[in-house]
């Protein structure tokens, strides 16, 4: 007796839109400053899950901590 086929070919990988990953910080704001770094990390260790969360993030905040110059 032969073991069933649970695959018939390797799975497939799907690339990352890339509009996950981006978001502009606003200048000057410290928490999208932070935000951003945390992005970079993230995507340096392939943590896209993070990456991803910090991007949106970043998209989403009210940048209300710029600070006066």
């Amino acid at each position: 007796m032969t073991s069933p086929i649970r695959h018939s070919q390797p799975p497939i990988e799907l690339p990352l839109d890339g509009w996950l990953l981006e978001g502009e910080p606003a200048p000057g704001c410290k928490v999208c400053g932070a935000l951003d770094l945390q992005r970079t990390y993230a995507r340096k260790r392939n943590d896209w899950t993070a990456a991803c969360a910090a991007a949106r993030d970043i998209r989403n905040h009210g940048h209300t901590h710029v600070e006066a110059s």
